[in-house]
């Protein structure tokens, strides 16, 4: 029995790392991506890691068609995909309008959303002088995957258009 036991208790943790990676691969199967800046800066968690947390910065957000901004999140961020390499075109809009005429939508919250990245520790400063570097000149920028029902992750962290090596969104 307790052969049986040892079994489950191994087996267990890997397949739910398994179904974890195979999720994600999902997930990023049926997205789009997009190039959006980074704003709001946060260098590290040093309770947790290191981190490079931040938000996303759209400025100034146009209006494609005239929204209000209320609980029931009629507001969303129409986003259309640039050239590579280009930040990608987002507009405000009515949900109903991203979801049909722009090549993805997200709920206007996005914004204001912390977005988690682990940096090694052995370049964790050299990259935070970088990104501090790059964020006023707008060369921070980062590869957003969003899907069909406006679920959205970063894919990739850049720099003056080089991905962020060594680097992993959380």
């Amino acid at each position: 029995m307790s052969r049986r036991v040892t079994l489950v208790a191994v087996a267990l943790p890997l397949l739910v790392i398994v179904l974890g990676i195979v999720r994600a691969e999902r997930f990023l199967r049926r997205t789009r991506d997009f190039v959006l800046e980074i704003g709001g800066y946060d260098p590290r968690d040093l309770l947790r890691g290191h981190y490079l947390q931040f938000t996303l910065r759209v400025d100034p957000l146009p209006q494609r068609e005239a929204c209000v901004d209320d609980p029931q999140g009629t507001c969303c961020l129409c986003l259309t995909r640039a050239q590579p390499g280009q930040l990608s075109q987002v507009e405000r809009a009515t949900c109903a309008t991203a979801h049909t005429e722009c090549d993805g939508s997200l709920p206007l919250g996005v914004l204001a959303q912390p977005y988690r990245y682990y940096v090694p520790e052995d370049s964790a400063k050299e990259l935070e002088k970088r990104l501090l570097d790059a964020m006023p000149r707008s060369g921070a920028r980062a590869v957003v995957a969003v899907d069909s029902r406006g679920e959205a992750r970063v894919r990739e962290l850049r720099i003056d258009g080089v991905p962020v090596p060594g680097a992993v969104p959380r």
